[in-house]
């Protein structure tokens, strides 16, 4: 029997794809190169996402799992007409105990805070939040804009149910001893497929407080950001835009009236009220040190319309330009300043815009690279301009990836910033689990055999 006609006897022929419908299966979100997937399946559930994989690893095929496809790195991108298995579908919340939500690898971010009692969210929380789906967020190990406080979705999730290279499913939960999820959690779908999810929430704070600075020099706005942590205080959120995303910003549908300035800090504060108070004070001190200009939003509406602002920056960026390349590669803090020196000296060099916002508390820079897709020469500006400033992030002892993941992006960065016998030991782990390389190939950790599938990625897997 012909893998079409097993897959349609698996979930029902509506829900395998194939032909010109496939393409919408193309690529994720980033946009700088397009795959050909051989068939595109939707498993209705569990069992049928397991008798799928299965099948699947029973006739050796290579295969992707995806799910709502904001990635940005090409995680879920076919690189060599590989099939699609979307658990899109598997979005259910399962059970709310307590302080842990189980749910689907399908459901967005947004719906887990949705199905909590009031008083309790899930902290993890992207700029693609409501649409992004929480298997790719911990395939990804997803941060946000809390992420300074709470840490990145490696720090809330509790459990997992997973679906092995060999058809075996584990039920896997944090222990203090050996801690399996770590496995998993930003593996990029190349060890397993997320079936489930148990995930930590927290209860919402008494208080919050957002407070926005204007500052008129980037610099100015990183010695801010140090010295808040300096002093002792730890924002729940501290977000950066500099001129050109609060540019994109105020001339899209997400404007919130922000002045033309060189740098906006938006800080969040949260906790009682005499301990969001004491905060304040020390953070106003900081601002007025070094010549900020602050705005305290009058009510709820105004802090929302800036929050909003922030999350709407990248969408911004499409009002304007048709294609952009988002990086996401992570320096200390003290390192900010120079970090974003060099960024705009790459920009004029390469003669292209580069928009920098980004969670400013954990240094997770995320320039932002507008191209024309439509125009060969726009395109490899863009790009050497991306390879330069991951290289510069490196030298400065940062990391190529924050949140984003590795996909097919940055995979020649990995010899930049991993040694040969670091990276051997990677192979070894996929192989134990994957030796036939079927989960996601050429990804993250790649075949001796994975070639790029154009040019632009030719110059990024030539990186090193």
């Amino acid at each position: 029997m012909s893998l079409l006609r097993e897959l349609q006897e698996i979930v029902g022929k509506e829900w395998v794809i194939s032909g010109e419908a496939a393409t919408l299966y193309s690529h994720d979100a980033f946009l700088l190169h397009k795959g050909s997937p051989s068939l595109v399946v939707l498993p209705g559930s569990e069992e049928e996402a397991i008798r799928v994989v299965r099948l699947l690893l029973k006739r050796k095929e290579r295969f992707i799992v995806r799910g709502s496809g904001t990635s940005l790195s090409g995680a879920s991108t076919p690189l060599d007409n590989e099939l699609v298995v979307s658990l899109a579908r598997l979005n259910r919340v399962h059970s709310v105990e307590g302080f842990e939500v189980e749910v689907g690898p399908g459901i967005a971010n947004f719906s887990v805070s949705k199905s909590l009692p009031t008083h309790l969210f899930y902290a993890p929380d992207p700029s693609s939040y409501q649409v992004s789906s929480i298997g790719g967020n911990i395939s990804h190990d997803s941060g946000g804009i809390r992420v300074v406080k709470y840490g990145p979705t490696y720090n809330s999730v509790l459990g997992l149910r997973v679906l092995l290279p060999d058809g075996s499913v584990e039920e896997i939960r944090t222990s203090p001893l050996l801690n399996h999820k770590s496995i998993f959690v930003g593996a990029e779908g190349t060890l397993g497929v997320i079936l489930r999810a148990r995930l930590r929430t927290f209860r919402r704070p008494e208080t919050t407080k957002t407070l926005a600075a204007l500052f008129d020099s980037l610099d100015k706005a990183s010695r801010a950001i140090v010295e808040i942590f300096n002093r002792g205080v730890n924002p729940s959120g501290l977000e950066l835009m500099d001129r050109y995303s609060i540019m994109a910003v105020e001339r899209s549908r997400f404007r919130a009236g922000i002045p033309e300035t060189e740098a906006l800090l938006l800080i969040e504060l949260e906790g009682i009220p005499e301990e969001i108070r004491r905060d304040e004070r020390v953070v106003l001190q900081v601002l007025e040190e070094l010549e900020a200009e602050v705005i305290v939003p009058k009510d709820k509406e105004e802090e929302s319309r800036l929050w909003a602002a922030r999350r709407g920056a990248f969408p911004a960026m499409a009002y304007i330009f048709p294609a952009y390349i988002t990086l996401d590669c992570n320096v200390l803090r003290r390192d900010l300043s120079e970090a974003l020196l060099k960024i705009r000296e790459i920009a004029r060099k390469h003669g292209v815009y580069i928009a920098n916002v980004f969670h400013a508390g954990d240094g997770n820079l995320h320039p932002l690279i507008p191209f024309d897709p439509n125009n060969r020469e726009s395109m490899e500006r863009a790009v050497a301009a991306g390879v330069e400033v991951e290289k510069v992030v490196i030298e400065l002892g940062g990391v190529p990836s924050g949140e984003h993941g590795i996909g097919i992006e940055k995979v020649g960065f990995m010899r930049r910033y991993y040694t040969e016998d670091e990276l051997k030991v990677f192979r070894r782990i996929k192989e134990a689990f994957d030796p036939d390389y079927l989960m996601n190939p050429c990804k993250l950790v790649q075949r001796e055999d994975c070639r790029p599938a154009s040019e632009v990625l030719t110059k990024l897997w030539e990186a090193d």
